[in-house]
């Protein structure tokens, strides 16, 4: 019985006039490419290509049947990327917002498991909302708590930071937040690289609690 893969590699083959190019095509190594021609040259009965040096030419038997068999694979394709094109734009959208970092780490990886298609907009926390209030978005996920009519939060996980300090390092004391505040800032600045950050603001309020 022929493989339907088979004519698959045969037209391939036919197009480019090479099996290495055919294969490079249709990602498969040479031997398998190979290995498909020669299997559907037995089952015709004779070949279907002359190998020529860096090229293969089609037979008449190798004409007559790529004339044959190309429009109906070819058609069988569209109709089966079509089938995948339906099924795919069938899929509901979820167009959520949340900070780059966030996505990148607890959202992207999971996106293959959703049965949904996803829109991602990234951004800081007050851009994030003003793209929930214009209805660009159905859903957020920011680490600050705008006030705004209208707007539901709901708790999902706690942000941990991490300081790392090395083992002969001295903790410097300090009379009042302020004095707290500035010398965090000009620590924390070396690394964040800007004072504005969202997560720099929020790390140095959390600190500033705990003092």
């Amino acid at each position: 019985m022929v493989d339907f893969e088979w004519y698959r590699s045969f037209i391939s083959i036919y197009k480019h006039s090479s099996v290495s190019e055919a294969a490079r095509t249709r990602m498969m190594t040479q031997p398998a490419m190979s290995q498909h021609l020669a299997s559907l040259e037995a089952e015709v009965g004779e070949p279907l290509f002359t190998r020529a040096p860096r090229k293969m030419i089609p037979t008449e038997r190798g004409k007559a049947l790529y004339t044959q068999v190309a429009p109906l694979i070819e058609a069988l394709e569209e109709t089966s990327q079509t089938l995948k094109t339906n099924a795919i734009s069938s899929l509901p959208v979820l167009r959520i917002g949340s900070a780059h970092e966030f996505f990148r780490e607890h959202i992207a990886p999971h996106i293959g498991s959703y049965q949904m298609r996803v829109i991602a907009y990234l951004g800081v926390a007050s851009k994030l909302l003003d793209w929930l209030l214009e209805e660009k978005v159905d859903i957020i996920v920011m680490s600050k708590k705008l006030t705004a009519p209208g707007i539901e939060y709901i708790p999902y996980m706690q942000e941990k930071f991490a300081l790392v300090a090395p083992p002969d390092y001295v903790e410097p004391t300090f009379d009042d937040k302020g004095s707290f505040e500035a010398w965090l800032c000009s620590q924390l600045a070396y690394q964040m690289k800007n004072r504005n950050s969202p997560h720099l603001k929020t790390l140095i309020e959390a600190l500033k609690k705990s003092v």
